[in-house]
């Protein structure tokens, strides 16, 4: 046997997966019967080395299935962030509730009596939740019980508009810490054009959409220009904008274009 006969098989050039133990000791055995064979033969080509079947060559691999690629993703990573939030959510109902409490106090001699209540406190609460945020089913009619859903989507819209705003930025390499200013500033601009304003429904709508939008990328446009032409750094800028914001929002309540009509307080005409 000639030294050639333990070089390392190397891997498939087309980045497969390397060949067996298997395969690469039938691959050098082949390649010890060709050198032989070539020494013999007087003037003969060493002919190239047997290349081993690797998993391109075998076909390729079977594609992944649904499950693989939910238990995989980020479906069930949200799905499990959900499920121990609930959890832990109920732990912490559990452990501050009076009647746990008490129960807790003889709990070895009924264990059951805690776990009772504490099963009681937690499911209390998460019903006491949906109910008043999703679906009230003691209400007397069909709009009584989606309205809490309705006002969860009121207070909720503004927030996640603010955090898609928020994410965009970090998507661009900035940080975006005005959002409270920001939606202070957008919620006066659609304000004024809402109660100002007498539109039919749909373009009435339309419009305090719009300039809510617009007051809102007008006062972040603000902390862009002054970064992009003093250098000034997104974050104390957007910090300070808040405070700007709602100092400019109380001035605004106490003037007549925005404060109610034979009211002192510091509120808008309602919507």
């Amino acid at each position: 046997m000639s030294p050639q006969d333990d070089r390392p098989v190397s891997p498939a050039p087309d980045g497969g997966a390397p060949p067996t133990r298997r395969e690469a000791k039938e691959a050098a055995r082949q390649d010890e019967v060709r050198l032989e064979n070539a020494v013999e033969t007087a003037g003969g080509e060493v002919p190239p080395p047997a290349v081993p079947a690797t998993a391109a060559s075998r076909g390729p691999a079977p594609e992944s299935t649904l499950l693989q690629r939910v238990m995989t993703g980020n479906a069930l990573v949200a799905f499990l962030s959900v499920v121990l939030s609930l959890i832990l959510g109920g732990v912490l109902i559990a452990v501050t509730d009076q009647n746990v409490a008490r129960a807790s106090s003889y709990f070895f001699s009924r264990p059951q009596d805690t776990l009772g209540a504490a099963w009681t406190a937690a499911s209390s609460a998460y019903i006491a939740l949906f109910q008043g945020s999703v679906f009230n089913f003691g209400g007397d009619s069909f709009s009584r019980m989606i309205y809490p859903l309705t006002q969860t989507l009121t207070v909720a819209t503004p927030l996640i508009c603010a955090g898609l705003g928020v994410a965009l930025a970090f998507r661009a390499g900035l940080f975006n810490i005005g959002a409270q200013g920001q939606i202070l500033i957008g919620a006066t601009f659609a304000g004024w054009i809402g109660f100002t304003l007498h539109l039919p429904v749909g373009l009435h709508l339309l419009l305090v959409i719009l300039a809510g939008m617009v007051g809102g990328a007008v006062w972040a446009g603000l902390v862009g220009l002054l970064k992009a032409r003093t250098g000034a750094h997104e974050v104390i800028l957007t910090i300070m904008f808040n405070y700007i914001a709602t100092n400019l929002v109380l001035y605004f309540l106490s003037t007549p274009a925005f404060q109610r009509p034979g009211s002192t307080n510091p509120i808008s005409p309602q919507l």
